[in-house]
């Protein structure tokens, strides 16, 4: 552009540096921002919010107060969007205290705060597990008269969920829909999630069943909650009778949610709670019939699977339906490291002796490295 005399003006700057910032190329995006000002093109509100946004997600909120900072001495007032993004990041930090300066600046603009900063503060409270904070935002909420939306509610129901404090987010889930909020399914999600791991299953069946009555679309990540809980609760039957039903209800992987908290695809992971359930209740030889079919499907034994499975191998008396497992394990392609990692694991824990972990871990590597030679 320049070589052709045309000279770029601050919409293109903006979005060079909005584009060197989603690559993570942070000095060039300073960079360009300096050539902007050297340039006498002066940026506005929306090309430091482009830059202080990513920063912030990345954790680098120092620079993005750097950049605020230049907005304010060029006179540029940072807008809602702006201090929002700096909020995050300090709340994504942990940093609250550094947050709450960002909230009370904002609180004292007037006219600055919304529903949706005020949410982002909330769950940089309810992360800290500091729920009571969190709960007097909600207070100076109702004094502003900005009304909580479902993502507050539901940020909330989490923070009091991961507190364990049930009855009071069961609350909340009922005062939500009294002020005209309606749980969404992630509302739901967190809300069954921590009444199957706190074993209410009777309430978590009550809430499933409010779910299917309101024509919510259930999907695997709904069904290995209960299925987990369920395997809790010991109530191996149900969870295999809710498992084999997955596939007559056309449940299928959710791929936007394939990298799930616990570290594997829902399907897979709803595979491993299974086996372990089983295992834990002496039932080895339905577990080793699943192995083979969650192999067929794409999927493998996550660790805490493989670290049960060497236990029980380790030990004096080994139930005969496990003998097959090697084979089966081998079959799945776990990898040397993987193997290593998890007598790493029985070894720190202590779950088994040392010496027996060691040997049927080794000769598991060696098994499949021969397998491999073959």
């Amino acid at each position: 552009m320049i070589g052709t005399g045309i000279a770029p003006g601050v919409v293109t700057y903006t979005s060079l540096i909005q584009g060197v910032c989603n690559l993570g190329q942070w000095k060039e995006a300073t960079r360009l921002l300096n050539e902007m000002v050297s340039q006498n093109i002066f940026p506005d509100v929306f090309t430091f919010s482009v830059l202080v946004d990513p920063l912030c997600k990345e954790g680098m909120v120092l620079e993005a107060k750097t950049v605020v900072d230049m907005m304010i001495q060029r006179h540029i007032e940072p807008d809602v969007v702006t201090y929002s993004s700096l909020m995050d990041g300090y709340c994504l930090r942990g940093e609250m205290d550094e947050a709450k300066q960002v909230f009370d600046l904002m609180v004292s603009k007037g006219s600055m705060v919304n529903v949706q900063c005020c949410t982002i503060f909330i769950n940089g409270y309810c992360k800290g597990k500091n729920i009571e904070e969190a709960y007097k935002i909600v207070k100076e909420m109702h004094r502003m008269k900005l009304v909580p939306n479902t993502v507050t509610y539901t940020t909330l129901i989490g923070g009091f969920c991961k507190m364990g404090r049930i009855q009071e987010a069961e609350k909340l889930f009922s005062q939500m829909q009294r002020c005209g909020q309606h749980p969404s399914i992630h509302t739901y999600t967190v809300l069954l999630d921590a009444l199957c791991s706190n074993q209410q299953l009777s309430k978590a069946t009550e809430l499933l069943r409010e779910m299917k009555d309101k024509k919510l679309e259930l999907d695997i990540v709904i069904y290995s909650i209960i299925i987990e809980g369920l395997c809790k609760a010991r109530k191996m039957d149900s969870a295999i009778e809710v498992f084999s039903g997955l596939s007559l209800k056309g449940v299928q992987p959710n791929l936007l949610r394939k990298m799930g908290e616990k570290g594997c695809s829902p399907d897979g992971w709803t595979y491993n709670i299974i086996i372990r359930g089983l295992l834990n209740n002496n039932d080895a030889s339905r577990a080793m019939r699943l192995i083979p079919e969650m192999v067929e499907s794409g999927f493998s034994a996550d660790a805490s699977t493989m670290e049960l499975i060497v236990g029980l191998l380790s030990m004096d008396i080994v139930d005969p339906a496990l003998l097959p497992c090697r084979q089966q394990m081998k079959n799945a392609n776990f990898e040397d490291a993987a193997l290593e990692q998890i007598q790493e694991i029985v070894r720190r824990r202590g779950v088994i002796q040392v010496g027996k972990a060691n040997r049927v871990a080794a000769q598991l590597v060696h098994e499949a490295g021969a397998d491999r030679a073959c």
